[in-house]
């Protein structure tokens, strides 16, 4: 007997030359599996995103004027329209916004500049954001009738709000009240949740710069297109002091 070196027979490379597809034909359905969870994923995303897109809600027209809205209101604030530098500028001064008493707003933002910005932008616009309503001072003897500025009721507006709600509760509470109450929020509740809250405020979304914007340019108006409002305010301010000082035990009796 004579041995002799090992020669693969045919069947062997058959077997070793079938290894490889059969391998390859076992991936093909986690491929399928991985491509098909990424394209699902993606079309969640995306239609997440379709809902918060500006053209689902207004006109291109409406949509120049409302980045109009946010870059004046940004100027004003920050000094500058930088889109990148609008939720550090805004973090920065959370505390004044949330103190009205101060005035912050009013100390940094022009009212003559905020009426002329109204003249800048479409009636469209303005009437899907505001409108101007009668209201009546009551701290005063006669009281006083005078215009204000308000929310326009727009049902578009609403569902804007509503959409950036998600995952956002100081949003979802205003879009619930503009669509119940149909008044847009007073107070400092919106800066006190961009502090309580921060994760919860995407404040590089520009949807959500035009929303803040809006907000508080509408405490501006208020505060100052009636003057004698404010120097009615001021006296009844003045008046409460005086009598809480008269009701005030004196020291020199204790």
């Amino acid at each position: 007997y004579t041995a002799r070196p090992f020669e693969p027979s045919v069947n062997t490379r058959i077997v070793l030359y079938y290894v490889k597809p059969i391998v390859r034909h076992n991936l093909k359905p986690m491929k399928f599996y991985l491509l098909s969870m990424f394209l699902l994923a993606f079309g969640i995303c995306a239609a997440q995103n379709s809902k918060n897109e500006l053209e689902t809600y207004f006109s291109e027209t409406e949509i120049k004027d409302l980045n109009t809205i946010r870059d004046f209101f940004q100027s004003e604030l920050c000094g500058t329209i930088d889109i990148i530098k609008f939720s550090e500028c805004i973090s920065r001064q959370i505390p004044e916004l949330s103190d009205l008493e101060k005035n912050y707003i009013g100390q940094k933002i022009g009212y003559r500049k905020q009426k002329k910005l109204y003249k800048t932008i479409s009636k469209s616009t303005f009437k899907k954001i505001w409108a101007i309503c009668n209201s009546t001072f009551l701290l005063s003897e006669p009281k006083y009738e005078h215009k204000i500025i308000c929310f326009s009721g727009n049902s578009v507006m609403i569902d804007f709000v509503k959409a950036l709600g998600e995952g956002n509760r100081y949003l979802t509470y205003y879009g619930g009240k503009l669509e119940n109450v149909g008044s847009l929020d007073e107070g400092p509740f919106l800066a006190q949740s961009i502090a309580q809250y921060p994760e919860e405020w995407n404040l590089n979304s520009r949807n959500v710069q035009i929303f803040i914007a809006i907000h508080f340019l509408t405490q501006n108006d208020r505060l100052k297109r009636d003057k004698k409002v404010i120097r009615l305010e001021k006296r009844h301010i003045r008046d409460s002091n005086k009598k809480r000082k008269k009701t005030l035990p004196n020291k020199e009796l204790l």
